[in-house]
């Protein structure tokens, strides 16, 4: 077999592979992959070839994003190798430890999560699985029950930015796309776990099929009788994925199931502690993909229900309760999108259509008949729906060490006003590994159902709510050299009819309005060094840092969401290892912004500024063969916080765990 060595060259693929490449076998789509890396060759050198006869190789290097451009963005992908090594119960957990993310917790393991980037507020970040699009049009408070645990979960792409030029509303402040596929081989893994306060998880998984057929399974279920009053929760996730390979493409298809029920201590008012939530959420996807020598194509059709039930008083309700809450939301869609590549760049273009709807007793206009909500004595009686159509074209170039693309998007909805946005991005390859990159992208977000209908005793929504809208301005500089990764970013985000819940000083009712202006800047920096072949028994340590300024314009409203955000964010973690046993631990510090009405009595109320914190999370265990036992503790210090106004975090939490895999 014949060698050259490729330098600077249409062909010169190899020099700026980001994956796992098997010489020998290289699919079409791994040069889909590469050809936006090209820009990293070498200079030209002189051609050598060399006759030689090898077994199969195996490049490994860091995996690239499958949704993002890394060349101009802030992208983290987290690999499932890592994934295992974090102390993390839950989606939300995990990515508050891995990119100095603002995660704000009412519930622990999974029970309810807000995602924040960069100031922005838990609406304002679209939340993807395999590329679709699965956040939930009632609240972003919902936009985390997904059917998976992290051992369901291969890889995460963490987009902090905006990315609304291709998908849409919601992509405002940052995206997040969590990975799942079924594995080549036949392997499976059951995990066992249990903890403090009742805490228990049952997990497995499996990896099935044949050469064509691949299959993925898994099934979790989580409980615990809380770390104080009304904290308990009980969780169960069902989940598969399957692909079946045909000449050129392949069929992929996915599905889940959760059913969550948890005790909301004080979750939305303090004055009625004994508050409970039940969820459920089903969804699913199917999608064909195909490739040409220079074009691929994408579709795929999708599903998600969610059904959701709030109880404000658990047991012994008030003499004026008039019921709890049923709202269940529909949304369904299809996408179609292209990709046609050059040797200078390539073209992407797609469609997307979907319809948002929602049933609810609380939230919408008044329904012609009623609908009964399924297995309880209620009555849907209000209820909404919106369709949605989005056209998006991006053009990319790679010339030379230049990475250039410009990109819009058409939203056209039956509910609001049309709207186009726009994005450029430029990077350039200063040296061989070191890469400056500045980016201006149009954003924005539709109101959720509960901004325009929600109705309470403290809160009133607001019908008349048109779109929010933000211009990002953003420039940075990326190093990926060997085993050391570091990547630092600038932001500037001017925003205009951002949407909040907000009222006067003086008053006591919050509604939903769209400000006039809300301008935030900040910064970020990420670094990661591996040193597992140095023989120090620290196998990687990484450190993540975010800080971020807000400041509202022309306006003395109070806010409830926008101004009660991260400041100061840090992460530290390190990885250790010696023979088969390994210590991983993550300190985080957090410094929140603004300050909140600390509940004493019904009648008193104490306006307290958010404590700093510092949190530090272990993980410690023992490998043998093929069973990993492990002890997590979560928050060694024993400190005291609170994520959401109100809402008491736990303390030490500690653990035992014992995951088995096994081949068939």
């Amino acid at each position: 077999m014949r060698f050259t060595k490729w330098s600077h060259t249409g062909y010169g693929v190899f020099e700026s592979f980001k994956t796992v490449v098997n010489i020998g076998v290289l699919p079409f789509s791994y040069c889909l992959l590469a050809m936006p890396m090209a820009t990293f060759a070498q200079p030209d050198s002189v051609a050598i070839t060399k006759n030689v006869d090898i077994e199969e190789v195996i490049v490994n290097a860091r995996k690239k994003a499958s949704t993002y451009s890394e060349l101009t963005r802030v992208v983290r992908v987290v690999s499932r190798e890592e994934l295992g090594q974090l102390k993390a119960a839950a989606l939300g957990e995990l990515l508050e430890q891995v990119a100095a993310i603002d995660i704000r917790q009412r519930g622990t393991h999974g029970v309810q999560s807000d995602i924040n980037f960069r100031a922005g507020s838990f609406d304002q970040v679209l939340v993807l699985l395999n590329g679709i699009n699965i956040s939930d049009p009632q609240t972003g408070h919902h936009n985390l029950n997904i059917p998976i645990n992290i051992d369901a979960v291969d890889r995460i792409e963490i987009l902090q930015g905006p990315g609304a030029r291709e998908y849409g509303t919601g992509a405002f402040a940052g995206a997040i796309n969590i990975i799942t596929k079924p594995q080549n081989i036949n392997t499976g893994q059951l995990s066992l776990f249990a903890g403090e306060y009742g805490l228990a998880k049952l997990s497995g998984s499996q990896n099935f099929g044949s050469r064509k057929l691949r299959l993925f399974v898994a099934s979790s279920y989580d409980k615990s009788d809380g770390y104080m009053e009304n904290t308990d929760f009980r969780n169960v996730n069902v989940y598969l994925h399957s692909k079946y390979k045909v000449q050129r493409g392949e069929l992929n298809f996915f599905a889940g199931y959760q059913d969550k029920g948890f005790g909301a201590n004080s979750f939305y008012t303090p004055k009625y502690p004994n508050q409970y939530e039940a969820t459920k959420t089903l969804l699913g996807s199917a999608g064909f993909e195909k490739s040409w020598q220079h074009l691929a194509l994408k579709a795929a059709g999708y599903y998600r229900k969610h059904t959701d039930k709030f109880e404000l008083f658990r047991s012994n309700p008030a003499s004026w309760y008039s019921g709890h809450n049923y709202h269940a939301t529909d949304v369904y869609g299809v996408k179609l999108s292209g990709s046609c590549f050059y040797q200078w760049g390539k073209t992407d273009a797609g469609v997307e259509l979907r319809r948002e709807e929602i049933l609810s007793n609380r939230l919408g206009s008044p329904l012609a008949d009623s609908v009964r909500v399924w297995g309880e004595n209620v009555y849907y009686t209000m209820g909404d729906s919106r369709n949605h159509m989005v056209v998006f074209v991006t053009q990319n170039f790679y010339i030379d060490k230049f990475s250039f693309s410009l990109g819009g998007q058409y939203n056209h909805s039956n509910k609001f006003d049309d709207v186009l946005t726009w994005g450029i991005d430029l990077s350039y390859g200063l040296f061989q590994h070191l890469r400056p990159f500045a980016s201006v992208n149009r954003s924005f977000r539709l109101p959720t159902f509960t901004d325009l209908y929600y109705q309470g005793p403290t809160n009133t929504g607001n019908p008349n709510l048109k779109a929010e809208f933000a211009t990002t301005f953003e420039s940075g500089l990326k190093m990926n050299q060997n085993n050391f990764m570091a990547e630092m970013a600038l932001f500037y985000r001017s925003g205009a009819d951002i949407i909040d819940w907000v009222k006067e000083p003086n008053q006591t009712v919050w509604t939903t309005v769209n400000y006039t202006q809300l301008d935030t800047w900040g910064a970020s920096v990420n670094v990661s060094l591996s040193l597992k072949n140095l023989n120090f028994f620290t196998d990687k340590i990484g450190i993540s840092y975010a800080y971020a300024k807000t400041d509202k314009v022309n306006t003395t409203l109070d806010s409830y969401y926008a101004l009660d955000y991260l400041k100061h964010s840090l992460s530290f973690q390190s990885f250790h290892s010696y023979n088969k046993l390994y210590l991983n631990w993550i300190l985080r510090y957090q410094e929140r912004n603004g300050e909140y009405l600390k509940y004493i009595d019904p009648d008193t109320s104490i306006p307290t500024s958010y404590p700093s914190v510092v949190i530090v999370d272990i993980r410690a265990g023992f490998t043998f063969k093929k069973v990993n036992i492990f002890i997590d503790a979560s928050n060694v210090l024993g400190s005291q916080y609170v994520d959401v106004a109100n809402v008491k975090q736990p303390g030490r939490w500690i653990g035992l765990g014992l995951s088995y895999k096994f081949d068939i």
